[in-house]
């Protein structure tokens, strides 16, 4: 019994460590992102590619790193690439595409280029075909994020080799599909956000009580509620990549203090304080789909609850579990190593992060 249950929860540690550390804590896979927003007869498209997709094609010096005069250089052949892999159509008719700008950047801690496009119809938009070949061919594993945006109108979907035509129809929906989008788009988030489910699980492992664990939780949720809402407003502003690297560096320290204290009296403190840079972290994810400017605070409250109910989700699946393995005496040396394992992976996101 005792063998078994240790193994359980080794294997549960290892799920999170595989899926994290090959994804950065975010992502399985390369990831770009595809932002549309339509004005009529215009769609302003921000593209952004991760330098990793690039590199085969445009690091010309073979360094590694692709810069802004390098890319440059290479204005008319990036030009190609674009117009030969990415067209969008209305009424079979592709529309001409106009690059405005392209730089290298940071989303979401990772570096890319960002283009900014605009395609332009002969009058309003109200439907349209999007095909995107973009990387797969050095990539397979590529995939991009589509986030379309027309007044009250939202729709999201992700691009891949197997996804690659997308025929989308605008169509002003009611207020409460777009608040359910972001609702949905919160599970999502918080499920596939490892990072963060890292950090739940340090945080209840030395709890003792359903009462210990809840009020952790609750610390958690009203701290990163706070940072979400005032980042997301622009009430306040920080830096994604230290944000990012700070988030790993939060599962280190509770991870070390597992392994020294035995009781959860106190935690509740310590969550709030690093529950305040998650929601910064929340907050950042929330910015790359962009938010409806008629409905920003009825969008931010249906994503946060998104967030708390995936986190409650994973929390009655985990904390049952834990407090029956409290039963054995064994648990506090099962507790350090599992503590261990997780120090191990943060602290190579940490490493990763600030590179």
């Amino acid at each position: 019994m005792k063998i078994r249950a240790f193994l359980s929860l080794f294997i549960v540690t290892l799920i999170f460590c595989a899926n994290a550390s090959t994804s950065f804590a975010h992502t399985v896979k390369s990831q770009g992102y595809s932002i549309l927003n339509i004005k009529g007869k215009t769609i302003d498209y921000e593209l952004f590619l991760d330098q990793i997709d690039m590199l085969e094609q445009f690091d010309t010096n073979k360094d590694k790193y692709l810069e802004n005069e390098e890319l440059s250089l290479q204005k008319e052949r990036i030009e190609a690439v674009l117009q030969k892999d990415l067209r969008i159509e209305v009424d079979s008719k592709p529309l001409t595409m106009e690059m405005l700008s392209m730089e290298v950047t940071e989303k979401a801690s990772h570096i890319g280029v960002l283009f900014k496009l605009r395609l332009t119809a002969d009058e309003a938009i109200e439907q349209f075909n999007l095909h995107y070949n973009l990387m797969f061919e050095d990539s397979p594993l590529h995939t991009n994020v589509l986030l379309v945006h027309s007044g009250e109108f939202f729709y999201q979907n992700i691009l891949d080799t197997k996804n690659k035509d997308v025929q989308i129809t605008i169509a002003q929906p009611e207020s409460e599909s777009v608040l359910w989008k972001y609702f949905v788009l919160g599970i999502e988030h918080i499920l596939t956000g490892y990072d963060h489910l890292l950090f739940l699980l340090s945080l209840v492992l030395i709890a003792t009580r359903f009462k210990d664990a809840l009020k952790i939780v609750t610390a958690f949720t009203i701290a990163h509620s706070i940072t979400l809402f005032l980042v997301a407003t622009d009430r306040i502003q920080v830096s994604s990549h230290w944000v990012e690297a700070l988030i790993p560096l939060t599962i280190c320290y509770v991870a070390v203090e597992n392994m020294f204290v035995q009781k959860a009296k106190w935690r509740w403190q310590l969550t709030t304080l690093f529950g305040l840079i998650h929601g910064m972290g929340f907050a950042g994810a929330l910015a790359e789909t962009g938010l409806p400017k008629s409905n920003l605070i009825g969008s931010l409250l249906t994503f946060n609850l998104g967030v708390e109910a995936g986190q409650l989700m994973i929390l009655c699946l985990l904390l049952p579990f834990l407090l029956w393995l409290r039963k054995f005496p064994w648990y506090r040396k099962m507790m350090i190593s599992t503590s261990c394992l997780i120090f191990v992976l943060a602290f190579y996101w940490l490493i990763q992060r600030l590179q």
